[in-house]
């Protein structure tokens, strides 16, 4: 009789953890590495998704008793969860009991439609009900009649920068626009939205706006994102009103680090922090959704309430946020 071979099953059983721990470091060492290759820098947005799968790698560690699998794991996973920490906590909201006549309150939305991806009666229906102040509107299909119908009253004013170009923004809103303009230095079709908005009955209580759809992070478009946040950082800084919000669909993560110069060159809160983690692109998809789309603001604001949206049709979830407009000095 041959000899029998007996396979060695632990260490066959300890293969999958450590293979998962080796992919999950080497993603994370590579997403340090932006700075030379636009592929890398990618990883920083899927932060949240690594640390999911650190997790997965330390339960399978533990069950077969990996330990180097179960330090690498861990290690790691705490590196990619720490800059999500501000973002599973919860932020600081404004006091409901400081709504006095020298606060104003201020609901503003911004919703990426995806062109004819969403439903034009599903977003009337959310606009009706969550009634916004302020709305900013990226990919909006060409003809808008449709959208805007009866609502002459409801939003007074407009601006579009359209000009041909889907990438556009556009600008609904009851507070009266005093001057705007559209810095197109990044691309043509690739524009940076700024203006004055004064209350409609309180005409020395205004705000800056600044307003955007950022080209995607990869080949290309990167140039063209980081002029546009740039540009962006310039128009916060040298707004003509104590108050701002920069706002739309920014491509960028919060963890990303052009996401973390930008708040910090323009000296600006993401209102994110008070919702807690929540997806706002590919949100049917939990592992894969990212938080792209941003309401922010300086210290002229401070927000009561920032939530996302139901799924209006778009690859894109609308975002809300109710701020209260700082008291005059």
């Amino acid at each position: 009789m041959g000899r029998r071979i007996f396979w060695p099953i632990q260490p066959v059983a300890k293969a999958p953890p450590v293979i998962l721990a080796a992919l999950v470091c080497m993603a994370t060492i590579g997403s340090f590495l932006g700075p030379w290759s636009w592929q890398l820098d990618l990883l920083t947005h899927f932060r949240p998704q690594l640390a999911t799968i650190g997790l997965v790698a330390i339960v399978m560690a533990l069950l077969t008793s990996a330990r180097m699998a179960l330090v690498v794991s861990l290690i790691t996973t705490l590196i990619n969860v720490a800059p999500l920490a501000p973002y599973l906590s919860g932020g600081v909201r404004a006091a409901e009991g400081s709504s006095a006549a020298d606060h104003v309150r201020l609901r503003v939305l911004t919703f990426n439609m995806h062109g004819q991806g969403a439903d034009p009666d599903a977003f009337r229906q959310m606009v009706e009900r969550e009634n916004p102040d302020v709305i900013l509107l990226a990919e909006a299909p060409h003809d808008t009649s449709y959208l805007l119908h009866g609502w002459e009253n409801r939003y007074p004013h407009r601006i579009s920068d359209y000009q041909g170009f889907p990438l556009g923004v556009v600008l609904l809103s009851r507070w009266e626009p005093r001057s705007w303009s559209a810095d197109r230095s990044a691309a043509r079709f690739r524009s940076v939205l700024t203006t004055r908005l004064c209350h409609p009955n309180l005409s020395t209580r205004c705000f800056t706006l600044v307003g955007l759809h950022a080209a995607q992070p990869f080949g290309n478009d990167l140039k063209r994102q980081r002029t546009q946040l740039d540009i962006a950082a310039r128009e916060v800084k040298a707004a003509s009103t104590d108050a701002v919000i920069l706002m739309g669909d920014l491509n960028l993560t919060p963890w990303s680090p052009a996401f973390q110069s930008l708040i910090g060159d323009a000296e600006l809160y993401d209102t994110a922090r008070v919702r807690k983690f929540t997806a706002t692109w590919s949100s049917r998809f939990p592992l894969f959704g990212l938080p792209i789309d941003h309401i922010l603001i300086n210290r002229g604001f401070s927000v009561i309430e920032s939530r996302v949206g139901r799924d209006l049709g778009s690859d894109h979830f609308p975002v809300l946020a109710d701020l209260m407009l700082a008291a005059k000095p």
